[in-house]
C-alpha cells in the first residue's frame, strides 16, 4: 500500500480537513454498514436463497454453500448455515436448541458491529437442549421462566449458525438436527430505518456510503469508547441526519468525503493482505476486537462473521514456500509428516477462495478439504493434500482444486487446542513443485 491519501493534492484546507476526519469514520463505520447490508438483503422478501427469512425467524440452508452463494465472503463448504436477524426492540427473544446429538454446532451470536459477544453451542448446552432469552440492551424485563439469559450489546442481533456435515451421506441427518433450531419473539413491525432504507453503492459510492452510514448510526449508536470518532465527522460540518439526508454539502466537503472514502477502502484492503509472507498467518482477537477498528474493518472485508478465537481460528496463507503468490497455474502441495493431526478439539478444514474473496467454481464441486474427507494417506502415514487448477498426479481425493490466477487458502481450527495456539504445532508450508 503506497501513501497516495498522505501526499494527495486538495483544493482547499477544509477538503484536506474533511478528509483527513472521515477516514476513521469510514474504518469504524464498515463493518456496521456490512451487517446492515447483510441484514437487507437476507430479510427483504423476495426470491428465496439460503438463509433469508424475515426477522426472528431461522432461514436455514439446506445445502452446503458452494461459489454461486454471494450472501457473504468467505463461508465455510463443510457446515449447514442457519441465519436469523433477531430485533429486540419490542422485548426479549427466545432462543430453542434441540438435544445433543454429538455433531458439532455453534449460533454465534454477533452485535451490529460484527463483535462475536457470546457463542451458543456444544460447550455449554445441556445435553438435554436449552432455551436462551437474548435481552436487548438496557432491557428491563426478566427473561422468561426456564431460560438462560444473555445480554445483547444492540438491538440487532446476527444469530449464524453452524452445523458440521460429515459429506453427502450426512447432510439428511444434518439438516433433522437444524430443524431443532426456533426462535420465539414478538414480531417486527417494521425493520430499522437503515435496514429498510440500504442503499447500494451507485455512481457516488462515497456519498451513498456517508448515507447509510448516518442512517445506521441513528439506529445503532457506537460504543462509548469509539463515539469520538463519529463526533470528529461532524466536527468536521457533515451531518449525520437519522434521515441519510447530507443536505447542500459544499463543493470542499463533497471531495474531502469522496477521497476519505477512496483511501478508507484502500487501507481496509492492505489491513487484510498478509503484513509478510509468512505462512499460515493468524490472530486470536478475531470476532472480540475491543476498540482495534482496523481489526474489525478488515475482518468485515474479508471474513464477515468470523467466530471469536476461542471456539474458531482463521489461517490464512497468501504465498508459496518461495514467496510468491498463490496461482491456480502452478502445482503445489501440502506435505503433513504426521498425517493432519492438526490440534482441533472439533474438526478442521483448508477451504479456497478466488481472489474476489468467494469459492471459486470448479469441474468437481470441491472447495475444502479437511480431517473428516476420505483423503488417502502415504504408505508411511503420512498426509499430501495437491492444490491447482489442473488435476495433479496421485489420489484425485487429496486434490483441492484452484482456480485460473490468484487465490488463497484458509485453515479453519474448530475449538483450537494449547499447542496450535502457542505455536507448539507448526503448520506446514505450501510448497510449489511445478
Amino acid at each position: 500500500m503506497n501513501n497516495a491519501f498522505l501526499s494527495t493534492e486538495f483544493s482547499s484546507p477544509q477538503a484536506a480537513w474533511v478528509a483527513h476526519c472521515a477516514v476513521p469514520a469510514v474504518v469504524a463505520g464498515y463493518p456496521l454498514l456490512e451487517s446492515v447490508r447483510t441484514c437487507h438483503v437476507q430479510t427483504t422478501p423476495g426470491a428465496p436463497a439460503y438463509g433469508r427469512a424475515p426477522f426472528n425467524h431461522f432461514g436455514h440452508s439446506a445445502e452446503r454453500w458452494t461459489d454461486s452463494d454471494r450472501d457473504i465472503v468467505t463461508p465455510a463448504n463443510d457446515l449447514l448455515y442457519s441465519n436469523a436477524w433477531v430485533d429486540l426492540r419490542q422485548g426479549p427473544v427466545v432462543v430453542t436448541v434441540p438435544p445433543q446429538t454429538g455433531r458439532y454446532f455453534v449460533l454465534q451470536l454477533l452485535d451490529t458491529y460484527t463483535n462475536n459477544f457470546h457463542n451458543i453451542g456444544t460447550r455449554n448446552v445441556p445435553q438435554q437442549g436449552g432455551r436462551f432469552a437474548l435481552l436487548g440492551p438496557g432491557e428491563s424485563q426478566a427473561a422468561p421462566a426456564g431460560t438462560t439469559a444473555i445480554r445483547c450489546p444492540t438491538a440487532l442481533v446476527w444469530v449464524l449458525g453452524r452445523v458440521l456435515v460429515d459429506g453427502d451421506a450426512d447432510v439428511d441427518a444434518a439438516r433433522r438436527f437444524q430443524a431443532g433450531f426456533s426462535i420465539d419473539g414478538p414480531q417486527t413491525p417494521a425493520p430499522p430505518a437503515s435496514v429498510a432504507q440500504w442503499q447500494a453503492p451507485g455512481d457516488d459510492p462515497a456519498l451513498c456510503f456517508f448515507a447509510n452510514l448516518a442512517r445506521a448510526l441513528h439506529d445503532f449508536a457506537p460504543p462509548a469508547s469509539q463515539q469520538g470518532v463519529f463526533d470528529l465527522l461532524r466536527g468536521a460540518h457533515v451531518p449525520l441526519d437519522a434521515s441519510g439526508q447530507l443536505g447542500d454539502l459544499r463543493p470542499a466537503t463533497l471531495e474531502g468525503l469522496r477521497s476519505a472514502y477512496a483511501s478508507a477502502m484502500k487501507i481496509i484492503d492492505g489491513a487484510s493482505r498478509p503484513a509478510s509472507k509468512a505462512p499460515w498467518r493468524f490472530s486470536t482477537r478475531l470476532g472480540r476486537y475491543g476498540d482495534d477498528l482496523l481489526l474489525r474493518a478488515a475482518t468485515a472485508w474479508k471474513g464477515l462473521g468470523a467466530l471469536a478465537g476461542d471456539e474458531a481460528i482463521y489461517a490464512t496463507t497468501d504465498y508459496d514456500d518461495q514467496g510468491e503468490g498463490l496461482d491456480g497455474e502452478r502445482l503445489y502441495r501440502l506435505h503433513f509428516e504426521d498425517g493432519g493431526k492438526i490440534p482441533a478439539g472439533a474438526f478442521w478444514s483448508i477451504s479456497l477462495y478466488g481472489a474476489d474473496r468467494y469459492f471459486a467454481p470448479n469441474a468437481i464441486g470441491r472447495h475444502a478439504l479437511g480431517n473428516r474427507s476420505p483423503l488417502e494417506r502415504n504408505a508411511d502415514g503420512s498426509l499430501t493434500l495437491h492444490v491447482s487448477r489442473q488435476s495433479p498426479p496421485g489420489p484425485q481425493e487429496n486434490w483441492l482444486p484452484a482456480p485460473r490466477g490468484a487465490f488463497y487458502l484458509i485453515l479453519r481450527v474448530y475449538h483450537p487446542q494449547p499447542d496450535f495456539l502457542n505455536g507448539t504445532y507448526r503448520m506446514p508450508k505450501l510448497e510449489r513443485t511445478a
